[in-house]
């Protein structure tokens, strides 16, 4: 009784490596990539209760940035520099803008960079 190559299936080794190393990418991306996104709706929250306790107060553009500093330390997010905050005025309005970038090296010479821009309007409500 002789096996034909007809009946036999399964993996040979080459697909196996790829498959796996495919797979390792993908994972090892995941890990690298998913606690930026953890962090960037961190300062999407921080966006809201910044509303939230501005809404009918009169505040100005240096207390907004530093109760915005504040949250930025306590919830220990490293990304974004007093720099990436700025303020917009528009009449007796403010529009808070956050725009930041993260770079993250995957494997080697090869990084992504991720880019956010968020930003609320306070006041006039």
């Amino acid at each position: 009784m002789s096996l034909s190559s007809k009946n036999q299936q399964g993996f040979s080794f080459i697909p196996l490596v790829f498959t796996v190393t495919l797979l390792f990418i993908v994972i090892s991306l995941a890990f690298k990539i998913a606690p930026v996104y953890l962090n960037h709706s961190k300062v999407v929250s921080m966006l809201e209760q910044l509303k939230q306790e501005v809404h009918g107060e009169k505040k100005n553009a240096s207390e907004i940035k530093a109760s915005l500093v504040k949250r930025i330390n306590i919830n220990n997010i490293d990304d974004i520099t007093q720099d990436d905050i700025s303020f917009n005025k528009q009449g007796n309005d403010f529009k808070v803008l956050i725009n930041y970038e993260v770079v993250k090296k995957l494997f080697g010479n090869l990084s992504v960079l991720i880019e956010f821009n968020d930003e609320i309007e306070l006041g006039g409500e």
